[in-house]
């Protein structure tokens, strides 16, 4: 039970990762300066920052079907231009950010969750003893733990393909 407890606690948790940090790459612009250009991808859509010499910065950041950028209230249009600029460069260096369908598409997690169901189902006196059993001595498992095991197993192996997929 705990094993299972455990899975739907890690599924949770696989949300919360991101699954790429904010990586700053400097961009030289047509009219010679250098700005700094921060891309980080979110479950559900991505984020372009970029930071000026001077203190101001732009953004653009799309979620699903929605986008939306700004700036420091001091940014002024031909920054914004420049700003814009940096973006199409950053990607066509690194290639066009593209926003996922499924939120959790290639989380690593997944393959956890895969792993430790395959254990509970295939094995589930295995899962057993690992969670529980180790600690008793010369004890069975009762047949009520086995199928909890067992089902369990098999709802995070689904879970884990959900994950991946």
């Amino acid at each position: 039970m705990r094993l299972t407890i455990g899975v739907i606690i890690i599924f949770f948790l696989s949300f919360l990762i991101p699954t790429s940090a904010a990586s700053p790459e400097e961009i030289e612009l047509s009219n010679g300066e250098v700005v700094k250009v921060f891309f980080e991808e979110s479950s559900d859509g991505y984020r372009y920052e970029v930071k000026f010499d001077n203190g101001h910065h732009y953004y653009y950041e799309k979620s699903g079907n929605m986008g939306r950028g700004g700036g420091s209230l001091e940014l002024t249009d031909e920054e914004r231009n420049l700003a814009e600029e940096a973006i199409n460069t950053y990607e066509q260096m690194n290639g066009e950010a593209t926003t996922s369908t499924n939120p959790s598409s290639g989380n690593p997690v997944g393959i956890l969750f895969i792993l430790f169901g395959l254990l509970g189902a295939l094995s589930p006196r295995t899962a057993w003893y690992l969670e529980i059993g180790w600690k008793l001595r010369d004890a069975e498992p009762s047949e009520l733990a086995l199928i909890a095991n067992r089902v369990g197993g098999i709802i995070a192996s689904i879970v884990g393909l959900s994950i991946l997929i």
